[in-house]
């Protein structure tokens, strides 16, 4: 009986530790398991903003007498150390303002003749930027002769002394001829207005003046001579266009001035450099007092250039 007793009590045992293994289980496997933290992903640094490209040191003012006594003024980047060079020879320096004005007197006179005046800048970090713009000055051989001086960039010419259309009026002044095939018309008109140029009635486009009172459109080379006409208002001013004097003067070897050319413009269309005009003078000395003082109709001989001399 005893053993009888015993032997339930061990199935009982048996029983509890089963079931309580069975608890075990079921608790064990409805409880949430525990999974380590993930690690937090490393902070993403914020792009670098690229730097601005530098601004190219660029003339405002080039004011140079029968003299040579020149003064020149323009922007860069505030703090630039600014140099100014006729031809390869630095002419003068100066240091650009917190705004990046700058502006100095030449302390040599520039020697009489055609020299291109060109900037550059030296950055505070040392980095040096050259200027897109050049000034061509053709200094008076004579006390009261004027100057010629013409700024020259991507965006055309602009004649600033001694020849062409005076600021504020109205005016069409050169032509230049970029290497994509267009041609760049420049002028002048009072700051702001709008004008509108057109070729025999085909329009080559609509802008407005700047600040300075002048103005450049550019528009496909035109196909044919003909008349342009600059249109500000109820002000219009007319200019005889004509392909020959820029495209086959040189091959034909002669050219007749046409309102708002002078030699400089002439000789940069013609030999690629406006500072080779002195070829035409030479070759037209007879006709021509003055360089800066050549007038509509006259004709001139186109000489071909030395190809051995090197232009400025």
């Amino acid at each position: 009986m005893a053993q009888n007793t015993r032997s339930k009590t061990g199935i009982i045992a048996l029983v509890v530790v089963a079931v309580a293994a069975i608890g075990g289980l079921y608790y064990l496997g409805s409880k949430p398991s525990l999974q380590p933290t993930p690690k937090a992903p490393p902070p993403v640094a914020a792009p670098i903003a690229a730097a601005p490209a530098p601004v190219p040191p660029e003339f405002d003012v080039v004011r140079v007498d029968s003299s040579g006594n020149t003064v020149i003024a323009g922007r860069a980047a505030p703090g630039a150390e600014v140099t100014v060079k006729s031809g390869d020879n630095v002419i003068g320096t100066a240091t650009a303002d917190a705004n990046g004005a700058f502006a100095f007197v030449l302390q040599t006179p520039l020697s009489p003749g055609a020299q291109e005046l060109t900037l550059s800048e030296k950055l505070p970090n040392g980095q040096v930027v050259d200027g897109t713009i050049s000034a061509s000055v053709d200094v008076a051989n004579t006390p009261n002769g004027q100057t010629l001086t013409v700024l020259s960039g991507p965006n055309g010419s602009k004649v600033v002394s001694g020849q062409g259309p005076q600021p504020g009026t109205l005016g069409i002044g050169t032509v230049d001829y970029d290497a994509e095939g267009h041609a760049i018309f420049s002028g002048t008109a009072p700051a702001g207005h709008q004008v509108a140029l057109s070729l025999d009635g085909t329009p080559l486009g609509v802008v407005a003046a700047g600040p300075d009172g002048s103005w450049h459109i550019t528009s496909n080379v035109p196909a044919a001579n003909g008349t342009l006409t600059l249109v500000d208002g109820d002000n219009i001013v007319r200019a005889p266009f004509a392909l020959e004097t820029l495209t086959s003067a040189a091959s034909n070897g002669h050219i007749v001035i046409a309102p708002g050319d002078n030699l400089w413009v002439i000789a940069r269309h013609v030999y690629g450099h406006g500072t080779m005009y002195t070829l035409i003078y030479n070759a037209n000395s007879q006709k021509i007092r003055d360089p800066n003082l050549i007038f509509p109709g006259q004709a001139f001989a186109l000489p071909q250039p030395n190809t051995n001399a090197k232009a400025n």
